[in-house]
């Protein structure tokens, strides 16, 4: 029988059932007594413990300590607030290496019982993480902690108090419990021998870098169920003790008779005339011969050589007879080694920024570099005439100031050589619908109302050596809008070498708001790449419905940083990837920093919304948000992280880390935000004349391997809807796919 519950709450899971039936059934499955007995024994004190104390509820929790006091807890007090013990004993010092663990007993003295008469389950769970043991000594009974903790004690929160946090308020540890028995009066309690103690046992032996010991956790779904225990500090024959029997390995090791390996005793391996490679060596790999094979170096890059040319590199040997493939060394990168760039603002030809202006913009490849550890990076960029730059420079636009851009395809290899006939990044033309005309371009400002013929439709691309001119009367409010590439079946190539930027609409209303601008205000355009060791970007060369980078690029950097002051910022949110949603959100030293969501792709809303912990972004989707670093120090860290799995929302995390925000001293912006922002005049649904529904769902395998993705069942040549100018409807996306996706208009707003 297993415990599932999940100690992450003051509400239990299902395995925390209530009846004292189940408890005792709990404690005879799991405190079953090992049959075998071991050749040889030793009792083990314990070398820390501690208890973690939950803070009061209050706006502001007060952590306490007691590393070096008289006793620990578990359960629930009185008043609602849990407690839970840790401890830990030397086990690899104390158990020869190799030992087989046979029976493994843990005995601790109740010297409290606030409610006797109520029995309740008492569980052991492996740690996963290390703590602390500080000089903390409360006072009195001790329930209530030491206030403050002394430096290195684990707390509630800390790992070590105040540097290093549990990932988990309340510990880290196994949810699945290692051994458990129903704790009454006071007494002698002993837990064991079950088989999750005894591998526990075994994996600190084993690992020792691993022993972070037991959490020990009572009965927390009702209140009066705290148990006292004495600790290793009230000295006397009360103190923890942990009973293990276990089995000496015999040595044995590698034995090598020519480029035959075995492993014998040193005696069998010297009968034979081999040639003893030592207590605790394997054969494999073989140790005989030299084997060859993929050696991974630091840097990524892969050499084909010996095992012993591999350790010398020092590098990471991938196995005998494998060979180097693209992708099978990971690039490592430091994060936060950058400084975060901030978009340069597009040069007109005509006219000035954030009027009434004319750009030249031509598409050229160029070399950059996304991050210092590594070579350039081959990226297609936005030129202004002031050189090519990823992201593109940003447009700043006024509403109703006519921008007018003639976009350039400047395309040529190496940069500057001729006109490139084919894409830089391999394509699957065999398949992918579109896929024709390489490498095509064309230009979508995502967001901007404008005439379809300046919309950037798909088909409407043009090659190397073309341009096309398109108007944009910014007639719309305030919003952050972007411009991308857009060219069919090639839109997700283009875009990931680098054709993207910022294309900023401003209006009187937005100035008037006094919200933070200038140096306080900050784009982020979120981004995910995968890189080769020589910088170059990789993407698989055959079609893959979702493809994410392992690493976060923010404005055209490999996880920057960038210093904030003690005010309020204003962060322009914008998801640029192909495929990946971001789930975002604030993790300083101390508790979490909320958003203040001010607008989204419709531009500002109506009021601020403050106290928004995280906030889920698709692809393609922006959002307009204020965070207030005054109530931290200079010195103090903030990471942007992300929390959404790949593919979202069914997948795993494998992104978590976006962009550091470090606080130093200077000049801030402090002013309060407004009350409101922009008056939003809500459409009545009463004067829809018409209501559809979009029922998104894939095709069955179109014989490539892929499933295209249909609307009521049709396709991309498929014209079905035509509204008429002036008038409201409803419409309704179904997404009956399985999996997420963003769905965007164009040429319209719409208010869900």
């Amino acid at each position: 029988m297993m415990l599932t519950a999940r100690y992450c709450s003051r509400q239990s899971g299902p395995g925390m059932a209530s009846s004292r039936a189940f408890f005792l059934a709990l404690v005879i499955a799991l405190a079953a007594p090992a049959t075998d007995l071991a050749a040889d024994t030793t009792v083990l004190p314990a070398i820390k413990d501690a208890t973690l104390y939950e803070p009061e509820p209050g706006p502001t929790p007060e952590y306490a300590g007691n590393g070096s006091g008289d006793h620990t807890f578990t359960g629930r007090t009185k008043d609602g607030v849990l407690r839970r013990a840790v401890i830990a004993f030397d086990i690899a010092g104390q158990i020869p290496v190799g030992a087989t663990i046979d029976s493994v007993e843990l005995t601790l003295t109740v010297s409290r019982v606030p409610n006797p008469t109520n029995p309740s389950l008492t569980t052991l769970h492996h740690l996963l993480d290390e703590w602390g043991e500080g000089a903390s000594d409360a006072s009195g009974e001790e329930g209530q902690g030491q206030f403050p903790p002394a430096p290195d004690d684990t707390t509630w929160r800390h790992r070590f108090y105040d540097h290093s946090d549990w990932a988990v308020l309340g510990g880290d540890f196994v949810a699945v419990a290692s051994a458990g028995i129903v704790v009454g009066d006071e007494g002698v309690y002993t837990w064991g021998s079950t088989p999750g103690m005894v591998a526990d046992v075994q994996q600190w032996l084993d690992m020792p870098g691993t022993n972070y010991g037991w959490i020990i956790v009572g009965d927390e779904t009702e209140d009066k169920t705290a148990k006292r225990f004495n600790s290793r500090d009230l000295m006397g024959p009360t103190q923890p003790q942990l009973v293990v029997n276990y089995t000496p390995q015999v040595a044995s090791g590698s034995c090598c008779t020519g480029a035959a390996c075995q492993v014998l005793t040193e005696a069998d391996c010297l009968m034979l005339g081999g040639m003893y490679g030592g207590n605790g060596t394997s054969c494999s790999p073989n140790p005989c011969v030299d084997p060859f094979g993929a050696c991974c170096a630091d840097d990524g890059t892969c050499t084909e050589t010996t095992l012993s040319s591999c350790d010398a590199l020092p590098g990471i040997f991938q196995g005998e007879g494998t060979t180097c493939q693209p992708l099978l060394c990971p690039v490592n990168l430091t994060p936060w080694l950058d400084a975060l760039p901030l978009p340069q603002v597009a040069t007109p030809v005509a006219g000035m920024p954030g009027g009434s202006a004319t750009y030249d913009l031509a598409m050229r490849e160029t070399t950059q570099q996304l991050h210092s550890e590594l070579p350039d990076s081959t990226v297609w960029a936005y030129d202004d005439g002031t050189g090519p730059t990823y992201p593109g420079p940003t447009i700043e636009a006024s509403s109703d100031e006519m921008v007018t851009v003639n976009w350039i395809n400047d395309l040529r290899e190496g940069g500057n050589g001729p006109l490139r006939s084919d894409h830089y990044l391999d394509v699957d033309t065999a398949c992918i619908h579109g896929a024709v005309d390489l490498p095509k371009t064309v230009v979508h400002l995502h967001g901007g109302h404008v005439e379809a013929r300046f919309d950037g439709y798909p088909e409407d691309t043009f090659l190397p050596g073309e341009m096309d001119t398109y108007e944009y009367p910014n007639g719309q409010q305030a919003g952050t809008l972007w411009y991308h590439d857009h060219a069919l079946g090639i839109t997700r190539l283009n875009v990931y070498m680098g054709l993207a930027g910022l294309y900023t609409l401003r209006d009187a209303v937005e100035t008037g708001l006094n919200l933070p601008s200038g140096e306080f205000e900050v784009p982020l355009l979120l981004q995910d790449r995968q890189f080769l060791p020589d910088g170059s970007l990789y993407y698989p060369s055959e079609w893959q419905e979702h493809f994410f980078g392992d690493k976060a690029v923010v404005n055209g950097k490999v996880w920057p940083f960038h210093n904030v002051t003690p005010g309020k910022y204003r962060f322009r949110l914008l998801n640029g990837s192909g495929s990946r949603t971001y789930t975002v959100s604030l993790l300083p030293p101390s508790g979490n920093l909320d958003f203040t969501v001010i607008g989204n792709e419709g531009g500002l809303l109506d009021a601020p919304v403050p106290g928004v912990s995280s906030l889920t972004i698709g692809p393609g989707e922006r959002y307009d948000v204020v965070v207030d670093f005054s109530g931290l120090s200079p010195g103090q860290e903030v990471i942007l992280q992300n929390s959404a799995p790949a593919p979202f929302p069914n997948g795993s995390v494998d992104l978590t880390e976006i962009v550091k925000f470090i606080v130093v001293a200077g000049m801030a912006h402090t002013d309060p935000l407004p009350g409101t922002l922009r008056p939003v005049v809500p459409i009545d649904p009463a004067e829809a004349v018409m209501e559809r529904d979009f029922i998104l769902s894939k095709a069955p395998d179109d014989g490539c391997g892929r499933q295209n993705w249909l609307i009521n069942g049709l396709g991309w040549d498929d014209i079905t809807e035509y509204p008429e100018l002036d008038t409201v409807e409803i419409w309704r996306f179904i997404n009956d796919s399985g999996a997420a996706h963003p769905m965007h208009m164009h040429l319209v707003f719409f208010q869900g």
